[in-house]
């Protein structure tokens, strides 16, 4: 299998027909995958429900099977993936979605599916971010989406980013939209590979391309600043800090008229940030008393291993897995409410504990 040409790439190429996909990938290995017979069978019971239930071979063989196997012999695109090197013969955008989303209802409902798959978010930073990132993609929210991270991917990230040891040095960005394209290869994904900065982030504000930010740099001035500019153009924040086994969830509804800053005003902050830099005391500071809200509230082994990284015993602060993929699954329970209208509180903060 030949290297990976272009560690940037993160776009899947798609053609409508298979010469133009050959042309292309013709001096290059290539895995083939035929996605589209397998979903043309699970497209025939969902459009034809009176098959539900019944012997699936035997439906097969029926003229209903039959005539619909024609009506969708041309409806189809050929995907290729770059750094893979797969092309794979799948339906179109919509009956993908069809099927992707056909599990939801109606937990989801489609006409609620249709607005979330509207609802733009930006997941800015990738290490609980990206799975948050992927969670959304997964239920069929934001396929629209912003994804923004300067640092490339190392081994010790690899306890909490769904990735692998051959995309070391990619750029996390790059990794975690490689993973939702893969997921959807019809997704509209953009990739911040510089991270986010005021220069990158406000012109998508003030132009209303963003809905929902999910907040999950490491900064703590600059976490501020977003704050401070998600009030200005009236968008929601929301951020998951892990905490152990569990997770602190803050939901910050600019959108709704919220002034507040981690439940403060944002003159508290001034101070603490007047010089635009903190040390790793200051820092753990603010997390400890403004976003997980007192010491009584931090897991216990959480505050150790921060004492022994500012005691440079450890190279970095303590994170789990299981903790950001928790922290994915409430974010993204938490954005689907805010889309569909069904929460409206002003400022949560909340804590997920799963141990029993």
């Amino acid at each position: 299998m030949p290297q990976e040409e272009n560690l940037q790439t993160f776009k899947p190429l798609i053609f409508r027909n298979e010469k133009e996909a050959n042309n292309l990938v013709s001096d290059k290995k290539v895995i083939r995958i035929d996605a589209f017979s397998r979903q043309i069978r699970e497209l025939f019971f969902i459009d034809n429900n009176k098959y539900i239930g019944t012997d699936k071979d035997k439906a097969y063989e029926s003229s209903d099977f039959k005539n619909y196997l024609d009506s969708k012999k041309d409806s189809f695109v050929y995907i290729y993936y770059p750094w893979n090197f797969h092309l794979v013969k799948s339906v179109d955008d919509q009956d993908y979605f069809r099927l992707k989303t056909n599990r939801n209802q109606d937990l989801i409902t489609a006409e609620e599916q249709k607005k979330l798959s509207k609802y733009n978010v930006a997941v800015l930073g990738m290490s609980v971010g990206s799975n948050i990132a992927f969670v959304l993609a997964q239920a069929g929210i934001s396929k629209k989406i912003l994804l923004a991270d300067f640092d490339e991917l190392d081994t010790t990230n690899l306890n909490r980013i769904l990735a692998g040891v051959h995309q070391v040095g990619v750029n996390k960005a790059i990794v975690a939209a490689r993973r939702i394209y893969e997921d959807n290869p019809f997704a509209d994904v953009t990739a911040l590979t510089e991270g986010v900065t005021e220069t990158n982030l406000e012109p998508l504000l003030k132009n209303k391309e963003i809905n929902c930010i999910v907040e999950e740099i490491d900064n703590i001035p600059f976490k501020i600043h977003i704050r401070e500019l998600a009030i200005k153009y009236k968008v929601p924040v929301i951020m998951i800090t892990d905490n152990g086994d569990g997770v602190v969830l803050h939901i910050e509804r600019y959108d709704l008229g919220h002034t507040k800053i981690f439940s403060q005003d944002p003159a508290y902050f001034e101070e603490k940030i007047s010089h635009g830099e903190m040390t790793k005391e200051q820092a753990g500071q603010v997390i400890m008393f403004d976003i997980v809200g007192g010491p009584e509230f931090v897991d216990p082994k959480m505050r150790a291993a921060g004492r022994r990284v500012i005691a440079k015993d450890l190279v970095s602060g303590a994170q789990l897995g299981s903790a950001a993929i928790l922290g994915g699954v409430r974010a993204t329970v938490a954005i689907k409410q805010i889309a569909l209208g069904s929460d409206t509180r002003l400022d949560v903060r909340s804590y997920i504990n799963p141990k029993f």
